[in-house]
């Protein structure tokens, strides 16, 4: 079995920008360098047997480039069991397409594909027993944070693993994305 999920890379100077919110929260396990991504689409765990199907598959996408921005910050879970703080995408309509198309040509393959509304998201820092109020500063002090667009010529599809040090994530294979038209 392998686990997977096809994702954005963000360039270093946007990562680099996220490593200037890491601090100390009770309780945060932050992202590495390395781990910084967008997923747009979570596989799961799969048959090893699948890889040369999916990756067919994902050739088959085709879709124009876009920009991205990061703006603000945010969390999953609830207040009283905040889970995970993240960085909001702005959910462009090329990134959506993106998303959806992804999600058809998996689900064509037999993948089922999760059904959760797409929230694009970078994942910052993980949280165990984080109180609420830690959170809330946190959100009140970086609620602002914003970057400059980035541009999104490609996606991946990649493999984790999960270690002490938390997820190590793979490229598997790389899908380049079409020149945006004018208009």
């Amino acid at each position: 079995m392998i686990r997977l999920f096809t994702a954005i890379q963000i360039p270093e100077s946007v990562k680099q920008q996220l490593l200037g919110l890491v601090r100390s929260i009770n309780g945060a396990r932050w992202q590495s360098f390395e781990q910084l991504h967008i997923t747009t689409n979570f596989i799961g765990d799969v048959d090893n047997s699948l890889l040369p199907e999916i990756n067919k598959a994902l050739e088959s996408v085709t879709a124009d480039a876009f920009d991205l921005e990061v703006y603000g910050v945010d969390y999953f879970g609830s207040k009283r069991y905040p889970r995970v703080l993240i960085a909001n995408i702005k959910a462009t309509p090329r990134l959506i397409q993106l998303h959806k198309m992804i999600n058809n040509v998996l689900v064509d393959v037999g993948i089922e594909m999760e059904n959760r509304k797409f929230k694009p998201h970078i994942t910052l820092a993980r949280l165990k027993q984080t109180p609420f109020h830690c959170v809330g500063q946190f959100l009140e002090s970086e609620g602002l944070f914003k970057t400059d667009n980035f541009p999104v010529d490609e996606f991946h599809l990649f493999s984790s693993k999960l270690s002490h040090e938390g997820s190590q994530y793979f490229i598997e294979a790389s899908y380049p994305l079409g020149q945006a038209s004018s208009l």
